[in-house]
């Protein structure tokens, strides 16, 4: 799915930071922080960078990326209840936002609590504004529009909507290729919400012509999460997918690996 999973996440709290506010020494101290934090975090030390994090947000508190890090930590150490209270800390204008809902789906999400879940998601995308897509930089914006409006039970909508844009003539390969990764997975998108997207569970389709199965599974607007060659006097090849899938696969009559 050509790392599906790190790209959705990424995406998925990409916010922007309004520091304009802030005098350019603190705005150079609380980048250097964070920059600190992120290391320390890289190398697993999560206490350390969370303390670093939380007085970068300290200088700068409208940086919601900064915000959403330390509740990023809170998730990895399975601290939920931590990472609620941290974000129930944001002010009442700031509760007002997509950034507030769309997070506080995902942190139930990571509860547990699945129909929590889609209703802060449903709020995220009433109050979230499509842009008109005029460039290559829009397209972030896009699936991240479409990611909500697929949570929020409109998957319809969001397949249509990426379908429309792939017509855009000044697309590259590589757009219609993003693209296209993700039309397919709201397509099939079985309603489990941002988490569905980390399920690695999967399956084999074994072959002896990896290329012409990758075309036909490319036609059928499925996404392929891996591949291997023939290995030794194997005449077969395999290519993996995943289990949300199988449906289609089995509708194509496709067989799978034994």
């Amino acid at each position: 799915m050509k790392n599906i999973k790190f790209i959705t996440i990424s995406l998925f709290f990409m916010f922007s930071c309004r520091n304009g506010e802030i005098s350019e020494v603190n705005k150079k101290k609380a980048t250097e922080l964070n920059n600190q934090a992120v290391e320390l975090r890289m190398n697993g030390e999560l206490d350390k960078a969370i303390n670093l994090y939380k007085k970068a947000y300290e200088i700068d508190e409208s940086n919601l990326n900064v915000h959403f890090s330390i509740l990023g930590i809170y998730i990895q150490k399975k601290e939920i209840k931590k990472a609620f209270d941290f974000l129930d800390k944001l002010s009442k204008e700031q509760k007002k936002t997509v950034y507030y809902y769309q997070t506080k789906g995902n942190l139930f999400e990571y509860d547990g609590k699945i129909d929590e879940a889609k209703e802060n998601y449903k709020k995220a995308y009433e109050l979230n504004e499509m842009v008109e897509i005029k460039n290559e930089s829009d397209l972030n914006t896009l699936i991240n529009y479409t990611m909500l409006e697929t949570f929020a039970g409109h998957k319809e909508k969001a397949v249509n909507r990426i379908n429309e844009t792939l017509k855009l003539e000044w697309l590259t390969e590589a757009n219609k290729d993003y693209l296209e990764t993700f039309r397919n997975e709201f397509e099939f998108y079985q309603g489990d919400g941002a988490l569905e997207f980390q399920n690695e569970k999967e399956f084999r389709i074994c072959t002896k012509n990896i290329d012409s199965l990758k075309q036909i599974l490319k036609e059928n607007h499925i996404n392929i999460s891996g591949s291997s060659s023939p290995i030794g006097i194997s005449e077969f090849g395999e290519i993996r997918v995943n289990e949300k899938f199988r449906s289609k696969i089995e509708k194509l009559e496709l067989k799978e690996c034994e």
